[in-house]
């Protein structure tokens, strides 16, 4: 089954607050009458009915997809996002700070190894330095696969491949240790297990998608 993501960037404010007021509506019905100010019906249109494809897809022929919960949740979690950057933004910080890297002194380096292109918000950027996603991939996955923990979505973001003291390094996607190093050696130990760690998510074939899209994620 091919792959389909959900990208709230692609919508306007306007148009993401009505997808969320009429988000398990068919088009036809969450379109009925006259549409707030900012609302394109020709841009939310095709994924209202999507979304509504998909859900009687599930009930009807017992084909899984992702479902609404986690779409409400990336929405929300959007929308809250900008607010955050509008602020950011009165005080001097970059209108998008995603597009951007920071080094140690908090200086911005925009289209840095691991920002978002300057087309997208397609991550939130955290207080930490990780980076939360909000795509949802719709279809192509199972509800009750690894990358689900209930109805709340497992993020792509540096915990995927965590650093212990013991010196392993741990996929939480295949959950197992793809890599360990002797912490008495120091760094060069270090290195070559967080470039085993890479090569594992570079070559895996179980959830490719998901290993890629974490193999540039810096490794504490």
């Amino acid at each position: 089954m091919r792959a389909e993501v959900f990208q709230p960037a692609k919508f306007s404010l306007p148009e993401l607050h009505f997808m969320l007021e009429h988000l398990e509506e068919s088009p036809t019905v969450a379109l009925h009458g006259s549409v707030p100010k900012g609302v394109n019906p020709d841009a939310i249109r095709p994924t209202l009915a999507r979304f509504t494809e998909l859900e009687e897809l599930q009930r009807v022929r017992n084909v899984p997809w992702v479902g609404y919960d986690p779409i409400r949740e990336s929405i929300e979690r959007f929308i809250a996002y900008q607010a955050k950057c509008r602020q950011g933004q009165e005080l001097g910080e970059p209108r998008h700070p995603s597009f951007s890297i920071f080094d140690s002194q908090g200086s911005a380096m925009k289209a840095g190894v691991g920002s978002d292109a300057s087309d997208m918000v397609r991550n939130e950027l955290k207080e930490d330095g990780t980076r939360q996603p909000f795509g949802v991939q719709l279809v192509g996955t199972q509800r009750k696969s690894r990358m689900w923990r209930g109805k709340q979505p497992v993020t792509v973001t540096v915990d995927e491949i965590t650093h212990a003291e013991n010196g392993t390094l741990t996929c939480t996607i295949c959950e197992k240790v793809v890599a360990s190093y002797d912490t008495d050696k120091g760094s060069r130990a270090r290195n070559k297990a967080k470039a085993d760690a890479r090569k594992h998510c570079m070559t895996t074939k179980k959830e490719h998608a998901r290993h890629r899209a974490i193999a540039n994620v810096p490794i504490l």
